[in-house]
């Protein structure tokens, strides 16, 4: 049977110390040269060495076990997002242990729970509740949490998210060099979300003393369809602003139904367009996000905290871009 590779044969054969071994395999790379880590990862590869977790969890008292809690798995933005995070965590030995809330309170409180049994080091989480409260096993638990995303009010934890406010200024002083009379913000509901509240109220407040009419319509329970088009009519040049990706598909599939030109009776923008907003007729405006980098700039801030470095409850703002074409 073949001798199980140890963290001392990497450390021989990848020329530096096992106590440097060991700082990689808990990810802390502070005063690590690339050509050390590079090395360190091109000789684990090479033996094929699998750290055992158990014995590494008795050692360390750490389950090396991280929980990620997202709102909707089926969403492209998330999919992006964990891959960020995995990418992260597969240079370390951690694992992830990846829960989908399908944007149910129950289920989210449920999949924590089930967290704390498995005594996750640290959890990303992309909350559904705007209140902290409400995660107070976590805090009980003294989890080492970084939001995703969204956060909570007020801050419990540090968050990673898009520049949401700033770049929704940025869109109204586009909606105002295009003439437009009224801009209608297409969303799933948006009370206790920051990600959509902030999107929202940066765009009433680059539109302040503009004179251009901004309607919010949630799309949750309600006939939208005739809302939107009701609206539409009411002005002279109107404009739909989607709230995230999903929504942004929905108005598409809507204008098509209701045989609405693009952007001749009405423009439109939305957030995150899968990628794939440019390939239909006509191209549709987008702002695009870089959830990868969020997933990734989390993933080392958790890691950070696991091992025991104080991160402030702030928020990182990873910025977004706005991608202009022929819809606008």
């Amino acid at each position: 049977m073949d001798k199980k590779v140890t963290i001392n044969d990497i450390a021989t054969q990848a020329g530096v110390s096992k106590t440097t071994i060991s700082r990689y395999l808990n990810g802390k790379f502070d005063n690590m040269s690339s050509n050390t880590k590079a090395r360190i990862e091109e000789t684990i590869d090479k033996l094929d060495y699998r750290p055992n977790r158990q014995a590494q969890a008795l050692k360390t008292h750490h389950s090396f076990l991280i929980g990620v809690s997202v709102a909707d798995i089926s969403n492209m933005y998330t999919s992006r997002l964990l891959k960020g995070i995995g990418e992260y965590f597969q240079k370390t030995h951690y694992q992830v242990l990846i829960m989908d809330a399908d944007n149910s309170v129950a289920r989210e409180l449920s999949n924590l729970e089930k967290m704390m049994t498995e005594q996750v080091d640290g959890i990303i989480l992309q909350p559904l509740v705007h209140q902290p409260e409400h995660y107070q096993l976590l805090v009980a638990e003294n989890t080492p949490v970084v939001q995703v995303d969204r956060y909570t009010e007020p801050f419990a934890w540090p968050a990673v998210v898009s520049d949401n406010f700033q770049k929704s200024v940025e869109l109204a002083k586009i909606f105002k060099t295009k003439s437009y009379d009224a801009i209608l913000v297409l969303a799933n509901h948006i009370n206790g979300v920051s990600s959509r509240m902030n999107r929202y109220n940066g765009l009433e407040a680059g539109l302040t003393g503009s004179g251009i009419t901004v309607k919010l319509i949630e799309i949750d329970g309600s006939d939208w369809q005739s809302l939107l088009h009701a609206e539409i009519k009411q002005h002279q040049h109107p404009a739909i602003f989607a709230l995230n990706g999903q929504v942004l598909w929905s108005a598409v599939r809507f204008a098509k139904e209701r045989s609405l030109n693009i952007p001749e009776d009405v423009g439109l923008i939305g957030y995150d367009d899968d990628q794939f907003a440019d390939m239909i007729t006509p191209a549709i405006s987008s702002v695009s996000q870089n959830p990868q980098e969020i997933g990734r700039v989390a993933a080392e801030q958790l890691l950070s905290s696991v091992n025991g470095q104080a991160t402030p409850p702030k928020n990182t703002r990873i910025p977004s871009e706005i991608q202009m074409r022929d819809s606008l």
